[in-house]
Formats: C-alpha cells, sequence, structure tokens
C-alpha cells in the first residue's frame, strides 16, 4: 500500500533531516506518526493521504523510492535566531532605534539565510533553455577541499589592527574593515575549483570596470554551491564581521571569477579591476594562481571612512595626498583568501606588470543575515552584469527574503505593550524597503554605484 506522507525536516529524527529521504518501516511510520500527529486529506484525483501537518510531500513505500521533488539546497537545520535583546546594534544599522533601560539599542532579527532556488533560470540571455548543471562536475568534501587556517588578525573600520581571535573586550562596538590572508582552500581544493572555472570559461565576459569575468556559476556547478554554503566557512567569516552572515541572496554572485592574462616584461599592464567599493556587503575574495613570479596583482585598501556615494571624492580619485592611506596586502599563495566589508571600504587590484600566468581570482559575495542591518545591495550593478531576467527575480527574492524577517519580528518578537511610534517606525521600514526595491525593478529609481576609472585602460576594456 502506498502512502503519501508528509515530511518537514524539523519533524523529523536527525537522522531523516540530515539526508533528506529515507526509507521508513511501518513500525517506524506508526511511531512517527504518534509524535506528531496524522493529517488526513484528500490528495490528487480525490484519493486519501495521510500526512503530518504542516510538512513537504514525499512517496513512502515498502520499497525503496525517490522523492517525488527533490530537497531544496542547501537543506537548513538550524531554526531562526534572535540576538539578545541588550545586543548593540552596529552604528550603519538601518534598525528603528529603540533604547532599552541600559541604554543600549534593541537588538534585532537574525533570519536563516534564504535557500538556493529549486529551478534554474534561463541560460544567461543566450539560451531559451534552463541552465544546464555541469556534465563533469566535483563533489565538494570539506575535510579534502579545505585547509581552514584562521587569519592572525583583523583590521576595525577605524583601521586599527587587531589579533584574532578577537579580545572579548574588543567585541563590544566591533566595527569590521578587513582581514589579514588566511589559507581557506586545499591544494586539492585549488586544482578542484580551478577545474569548474575552465570548464565554464565559454561564458566568461567583460565589463566597464572589469577586463573579464565570469558569473553564475552557482547555478551551475553543485561544488561551487556547497563551497558557498559550507558551515565552517560561514562560522569563520561570522566571527570576522562580528554577526552572523550568509552567502549573498542574489546568487548569480557566487563565486564570481576575475580572470586576467599572462603579462611578458615590456607589454602593457594587465588591468584586473579598479578602485570601487562593493554592491554587496562583504566578498571573500580567494587567489588562484601563483603570484611568486609576478609584480603587481595585489590588493590595495584606501584607510579612509566614507567614501561609498562620496562623488565630490570618488571624481577626483585616489590622489597623491592620500597615497599615505593605501595599504598594499599581498596573498601568501594560492587557496588564500582576504575577506573584506567591501561595500564600505574602497579598494581595488593593481595592475598586473609581470606575470607567468593569469591572474585568476574567486570572489564569493556574503551579507548580514540580521534583516534590519543596512543593505548595502545595489541593483543597478547586477543589471549590467547579469541578464536582467535573472537580476531582477534574485533582487526581488533578496528584499522579499528581508521583509519576511522583519515581519516574522513582528508576529513572533514584538512584545505586548511595545510603544505605537515603535510598531510604526518597524512597519514603514519593511514598506519602504518594498517601495524602493519596486521602483528600481521598475526602472523608475535608480541607485548607481560610482568608482573611480583608472587612466589608461579604455583599449583594455576593448579587447
Amino acid at each position: 500500500v502506498r502512502l503519501k506522507l508528509i515530511l518537514r525536516t524539523v519533524a523529523v529524527s536527525e537522522s531523516f533531516a540530515q539526508s533528506g529521504f529515507t526509507m521508513l518501516t511501518m513500525r517506524q511510520l506508526s511511531k512517527l506518526v504518534r509524535e506528531t500527529g496524522p493529517v488526513f486529506r484528500f490528495g490528487s484525483k480525490g484519493k486519501w493521504g495521510m500526512g503530518v501537518a504542516g510538512a513537504s510531500r514525499m512517496s513512502i513505500t515498502t520499497d525503496v523510492q525517490a522523492l517525488e521533488s527533490p530537497p531544496s539546497f542547501p537543506p537548513i537545520f538550524q531554526t531562526v535566531a534572535k540576538m539578545p535583546k541588550t545586543a548593540v546594534l552596529s552604528d550603519t544599522s538601518s534598525t528603528p532605534e529603540t533604547v532599552g533601560k541600559d541604554g543600549a539599542k534593541t537588538a534585532r532579527y537574525v533570519m536563516e539565510p534564504p535557500a538556493f532556488p529549486r529551478t534554474m533560470p534561463y541560460g544567461y540571455g543566450v539560451s531559451r533553455h534552463h541552465i544546464s548543471p555541469m556534465e563533469l562536475d566535483v563533489t565538494f568534501d570539506p575535510a579534502v577541499h579545505l585547509q581552514i587556517e584562521a587569519p592572525d588578525g583583523v583590521v576595525s573600520d577605524d583601521f586599527v589592527d587587531i589579533p584574532f581571535p578577537m579580545p572579548e573586550g574588543v567585541k563590544h562596538g566591533f566595527n569590521f574593515a578587513f582581514s589579514k590572508p588566511f589559507r581557506l582552500l586545499s591544494d586539492e581544493g585549488v586544482r578542484a575549483l580551478q577545474s569548474v572555472i575552465d570548464a565554464n570559461k565559454q561564458f566568461a565576459k567583460s565589463s566597464e570596470r572589469i577586463p573579464r569575468c565570469l558569473r553564475g556559476l552557482g547555478y551551475r556547478s553543485k561544488f561551487v554551491r556547497d563551497l558557498n554554503f559550507d558551515p565552517q566557512t560561514i562560522d569563520l567569516l561570522s566571527a570576522m564581521a562580528g554577526k552572523p552572515v550568509a552567502p549573498h541572496g542574489m546568487h548569480m554572485n557566487m563565486s564570481h571569477t576575475n580572470l586576467g592574462r599572462p603579462v611578458k616584461k615590456g607589454e602593457p599592464p594587465a588591468i584586473v579591476d579598479q578602485w570601487h567599493v562593493d554592491s554587496v556587503d562583504y566578498v571573500c575574495v580567494i587567489i588562484m594562481s601563483d603570484l611568486s613570479q609576478s609584480v603587481g596583482g595585489d590588493l590595495q585598501v584606501l584607510c579612509k571612512k566614507d567614501v561609498r556615494d562620496n562623488l565630490d571624492f570618488l571624481s577626483k580619485g585616489v590622489t597623491p595626498d592620500l597615497e599615505h592611506l593605501v595599504r598594499t596586502i599581498q596573498y601568501p599563495g594560492k587557496g588564500h583568501a582576504i575577506f573584506i566589508r567591501g561595500s564600505h571600504v574602497l579598494h581595488r587590484i593593481t595592475p598586473v606588470l609581470e606575470a607567468l600566468e593569469p591572474r585568476v581570482s574567486v570572489v564569493n559575495s556574503y551579507m548580514s543575515r540580521n534583516v534590519f542591518d543596512a543593505d548595502s545591495t545595489r541593483y543597478r550593478t547586477f543589471v549590467e552584469q547579469d541578464p536582467e531576467h535573472v537580476s531582477k527575480v534574485e533582487f526581488s527574492r533578496h528584499t522579499a527574503w528581508r521583509v519576511q524577517g522583519m515581519m516574522q519580528y513582528i508576529t513572533q518578537e514584538v512584545e505586548w505593550g511595545t510603544p505605537k511610534e515603535e510598531l510604526a517606525s518597524l512597519m514603514r521600514k519593511a514598506a519602504a524597503d518594498l517601495e524602493k526595491a519596486a521602483a528600481l525593478v521598475n526602472q523608475e529609481e535608480d541607485d548607481i554605484l560610482n568608482w573611480i576609472k583608472e587612466e589608461g585602460v579604455d583599449k583594455q576594456m576593448l579587447k
């Protein structure tokens, strides 16, 4: 007898949750129904079905059966967490400011990361077919492909070096700027990720700022998805940021790859990326090349606050009188990374003057899971880089995820007696975010993010 059983991950045992599906004996099925409570309803074509209330559907038979629909990726087993009520938010938070008895702002809501889409978009504005997965994708194994070695320090947004892990006394009021270099991928991890890049180079494109880049790898490679969602990596990045982070909700950003070229001595330098701030909160930049025989290609940051959207400053660029504020960071080798709050720190890659091999870097994008933190996402950037039929849906989903968290905060966490002004402020914040996103998607407003164009690179951009 075939039974239609509705399963929800949080309603089943840990073993079920880890596998996503399993074969149940009748004894196990009976025990599960007793513990969670059965729900009888009409199934398709008027047939009776039995399941657990509020859960997603799965077929159970006396033989092994495949899922009727694949589980969402990645599986999320952690429940929604909330920050302590006395926690102090960053000064950059857009949270409606509510002060408690101890003078601290009321904490806000930390959401589960948005799950990866269950369906693929159509292919990169060219193909009318859904983006197909790679035929020979690598299986991600953190024990094989990661070699996590935490950095020995991070830098605050006041550009002060701080040891890492951070001392307890420093964490209070800390705002992150960037990390020191640290090892993330093993040698095998570098080879595996490079194989994914090589298999997708035909999709590379250029932009006004970047001569050659590759986007959308998350939609073609499960290896890339698993790497971006790796919990060990996310825990490390969250510890550096001083708040819970997650892969950015616009998944075309997964493992954005900048592709350089070899440069012989005396040839024009290769431009990699020019002075800019990012259109996402944080990025983790992984170097994939051996730079030991290269000249140039280093990360530079400007140790100056309040440069984002400062049109007067950006129009002048990094002038000689600011050179003492420029800090150059070199990668020790392949597989090393730098984590940076690129939305607030002006940075660039120095032109490559000499290189035996192309400089290749992979950029993984992250965001704060506190839905009341200021959102640095700029829609215009992704409309220019990605197919519109993808970017407009991704941005809408990203905004909806944040507003969903705001509404959950109201429905689940707001206490009786909350002042009407605070309630109104919460709802107006959510409404304002939706109105802003709607205006951007409908091309009624523009949120262009300016950057500094370096001289003498026009010809390279046309190659």
